[in-house]
């Protein structure tokens, strides 16, 4: 047993302890692979934040150029795909096309009445060969407007009413998604005719 005043059997005190410093070239090498990983850690986290960016840039120019198209986009072309839309619904099944079914103008005209806040003209045509089904109410053009229908043989006929202070002006005629269209003013009243027949064909019906 080595005796209580040995020397060497006491801890060496702190101070005595040799300290060395890390080579330059050890502490760089530290640094780098540290700045390394940090990089890493943050590259998917751009990564994402840099495709987010991007989407919603996307999306923007999108939205922007889509308001930029509807408010340069004639009056006229927002109406007829309103009333082509309307049209194509109306034949989608049984019941979808008259509100009203009959041939008879004294009972298609009154059944309007406090359902509109106008009472649209409702022309017997059958002397043009269009012979009056009946009517509904629809929605075009941002309001609730009447809509008549009419039949030339196999042919269903849309027309659409309501009221306009624009001057009377002659029927203008165009096909949009394969269907005749015509729409002209008269009386106070716009009107929108749309159908699967040619336009010749459809044209007495303005007259």
């Amino acid at each position: 047993m080595a005796a209580k005043n040995d020397p060497a059997a006491e801890p060496m005190p702190a101070r005595d302890a040799s300290y060395y410093r890390a080579p330059d070239a050890l502490r760089e090498s530290v640094r780098a692979s540290l700045a390394k990983a940090a990089g890493e850690e943050r590259g998917p986290s751009l990564r994402r934040a840099f495709g987010l960016a991007v989407a919603f840039a996307a999306v923007a120019l999108i939205t922007w150029n889509v308001a930029i198209f509807q408010a340069a986009a004639p009056r006229e072309e927002l109406v007829a795909r309103d009333v082509v839309n309307s049209h194509v619904r109306s034949l989608m099944g049984e019941g979808h096309l008259n509100d009203v079914a009959s041939s008879d103008q004294h009972t298609v005209k009154p059944w309007f009445n406090g359902r509109l806040d106008f009472a649209p003209p409702v022309p017997d045509l059958a002397h043009t060969g269009f012979a009056l089904a009946g009517g509904r109410l629809d929605y075009v053009n941002g309001r609730a407007v009447a809509a008549l229908t009419y039949r030339n043989r196999l042919h269903v006929v849309n027309v659409f009413v309501w009221p306009s202070a624009a001057p009377d002006a002659a029927p203008v005629t165009a096909t949009r998604k394969g269907y005749a269209v015509m729409h002209w003013t008269r009386g106070g009243m716009e009107h929108w005719a749309v159908s699967d027949m040619s336009s010749a064909l459809l044209a007495p019906l303005a007259e």
